[in-house]
């Protein structure tokens, strides 16, 4: 620490005022009384990192050194000083919280000798050692029926992604919503119809319920909002928050996406494979996987048509699968009907799983845990894996074991941001303590536990601001940032070079047209021909068919074709257009707005066509009296 100059003594001010000459102490006895005030003196380390640098120490970068205008250097110079305070403080908040040791799991169940295992420790004993707060969140909610013995089981459970909030839902129809950290409720409804999913949207104020027939959504108090016809006979949702999209899946064996936002339906593919009772989501990429009854794994995205990848994984019905969000979402879990439980690494599915083990009983579900536990549930009981330790040909031994008697866990979920693991089951939900389970450090600006109304209002206007489009999802994360080549100003040569390169490198990337649209805006020629080009739009061989030309030739010729004109029985069922358009009144659909402008630019076209023929004296040909009652075109 500096030290200024040393203030002029009282006497030498006392002679100041009278006149006289000033008596200040020599220069080098006030360098001398700074270093010994600095040395002997030091500010702490935390304040040491956030008093400015002087500006000759930092190091600038060469697109800011050779900027001649100084006060534009100067603010770039104090940016850059931020920018490493910012890197620095980050190191060492990263460094003063994770304090486990190189090889062991952060607040893990350590065992005192290597004898003693960490599956043997129950339940209670963990309770008895850890705080009172903590305790807390180990409960069980039995909703058996009581004495009655009618219980509304079996039940499933999903957690908001913050982890405040629970919504359960039982198969007979009880839906309830709670703050399970503070028991407060939110709302409890019996809709008297089959529940076969729940699932919270964007944040605790609405959760959608996968019924009988339809999907319907409901806020926190329990009030009905929508009913989603055209999700039908759904058995699993899915909700991307970065995109707002409610995805789901069931006995049709359509996978369907809808934007909660807008309310329109994006995207429904069939995935031939009949029933299927297992979907998740890859939280970095946005992509759904599926798991049908014949073994197989599909990987989804809205913008195919058809399985991104599709993979042989089981001998039998797949029951449950999870993806773990560490390393970019490459390691994929899967269990099956066959009793094997498969580790997979997304980037090489063909090779075969990484690692596998048989089950004493198959697994009917499987969850990761945000620091790579997974949670298991089969037969009567549910188990914890530390997927962390050293991989072997030998089958994991199990962190932690828990029983359910005469109650078959249905659905295992960990709880975000905390050391708990939910099981939903045929007699209520249970919460269960798995020490290390969570992610200790989360960031507020992302999400936050603690956020208030107000915080949780405008994090929604700036979800909403930030929603990505569906066709930005992909398997190949690469290809987000890639120059779109239609924009740009490079030859043909160049432009097909890029293009194969692209194709190359993401061979299952979405086919475009000349103009840049997408797959799914093109007319059903146009997809012909980018699927085949040397294909015949109408249905015939081209070496059939007369004049050989090109396809674009041939499409070209239809369209110009003499088409006779569609009799529109004007007039006709107003009251079921006049329902429609008040249905669709609130609705933002790109195609309908497409065809409306469409629409007026023929109609404008005609008027004008009619007035440069009343102009130039134009009369019909053959005129009748009862040309009055033809219909305008």
């Amino acid at each position: 620490m500096e030290a200024g100059p040393s203030k002029p003594s009282r006497t030498a001010s006392a002679s100041k005022k009278n006149g006289q000459k000033k008596s200040y102490h020599s220069q080098e006895a006030l360098d001398k009384q700074a270093h010994s005030i600095s040395a002997a003196t030091s500010l702490p380390r935390a304040l040491e990192r956030s008093a400015p640098a002087a500006m000759a120490d930092v190091k600038l970068p060469k697109s800011v050194a050779g900027i001649k205008d100084k006060k534009l250097k100067s603010k770039l110079t104090h940016q850059h000083l931020s920018q490493k305070r910012a890197a620095e403080s980050a190191r060492l908040a990263n460094e003063y919280l994770n304090t486990a040791a190189p090889g062991e799991g952060a607040g893990m169940i350590e065992t005192e000798g290597e004898l003693e295992r960490t599956f043997k420790v129950t339940q209670a004993q963990i309770k008895d050692n850890v705080g009172i707060d903590t305790a807390k969140k180990g409960f069980e909610l039995k909703l058996d029926g009581g004495k009655q013995g009618v219980g509304l089981g079996p039940y499933r459970c999903d957690y908001t992604r913050n982890g405040r909030h629970l919504v359960i839902g039982g198969r007979k129809g009880h839906l309830a919503a709670f703050d399970w950290q503070t028991g407060k409720l939110s709302c409890e409804i019996q809709v008297r119809e089959t529940v076969r999913d729940v699932k919270w949207l964007h944040n605790s104020s609405f959760f959608a319920a996968a019924q009988k027939k339809y999907v319907y959504i409901y806020d926190d108090a329990g009030i009905e909002i929508h009913k989603l016809k055209n999700h039908t006979d759904v058995n699993r949702l899915e909700f991307l928050p970065y995109h707002f999209l409610l995805a789901s899946v069931g006995a049709t064996g359509y996978l369907k996406y809808q934007d909660t936002s807008t309310g329109t339906l994006i995207s429904q593919h069939r995935t031939g494979l009949g029933n299927c009772n297992t979907m998740t989501q890859n939280p970095l990429t946005a992509v759904l996987h599926l798991g049908h009854s014949n073994g197989t794994v599909t990987l989804w995205t809205p913008n195919l048509s058809t399985p991104a990848v599709k993979l042989l994984a089981h001998r039998g019905p797949v029951s449950g699968i999870s993806i773990d969000a560490r390393n970019g979402g490459r390691d994929m879990a899967t269990c099956g009907m066959d009793g094997t439980i498969k580790v997979w690494d997304t980037r090489m599915l063909g090779k075969g799983p990484r690692r596998e083990w048989q089950a004493r009983r198959p697994a009917s579900d499987l969850q990761y845990s945000q620091r790579g536990l997974l949670g298991v549930a089969w037969g009567p009981h549910v188990s914890v894996y530390d997927t962390n330790a050293a991989l072997g040909n030998a089958p994991p031994g199990p962190y932690i074991t828990q029983g359910f008697p005469r109650a078959e866990p249905l659905q295992v979920k960990f709880c975000p941001f905390e050391d708990v693991l939910g099981v939903g089951h045929a007699n209520g939900f249970t919460s269960l303590l798995a020490p290390g389970a969570g992610e200790p450090n989360f960031d507020s600006a992302e999400l936050d536990p603690f956020e208030s109304r107000t915080a949780r209002r405008e994090r929604e206007v700036h979800q909403l601001l930030d929603k990505i489009a569906p066709e930005l999802i992909s398997v190949d994360s690469s290809i987000l940032g890639s120059v779109r080549v239609a924009e740009t100003n490079v030859s043909a040569a160049e432009q097909e070079r890029i293009l194969a390169e692209m194709a190359r490198r993401n061979p299952n990337a979405v086919a475009r047209s000349a103009d840049g649209r997408a797959y799914s805006q093109l007319s059903r020629i146009e997809r012909m021909q980018l699927d085949d080009p040397h294909a015949d739009p109408m249905g015939q061989d081209a070496e059939f068919v007369a004049g050989t030309g090109s396809l674009a030739d041939k499409v070209a010729a239809h369209d110009t074709a003499p088409k006779k004109e569609k009799n529109r029985m004007r007039g006709k069922n107003k009251a079921l257009s006049r329902y429609l358009r008040k249905k669709r009144e609130n609705v933002v659909d790109p195609n309908r707005i497409a065809v409306k402008a469409k629409m007026e630019r023929m109609r404008k076209e005609q008027q004008d066509a009619r007035k440069r023929q009343a102009a130039a004296g134009r009369a019909e040909d053959s005129s009748s009296a009862l040309d009055m009652f033809n219909k305008r075109s």
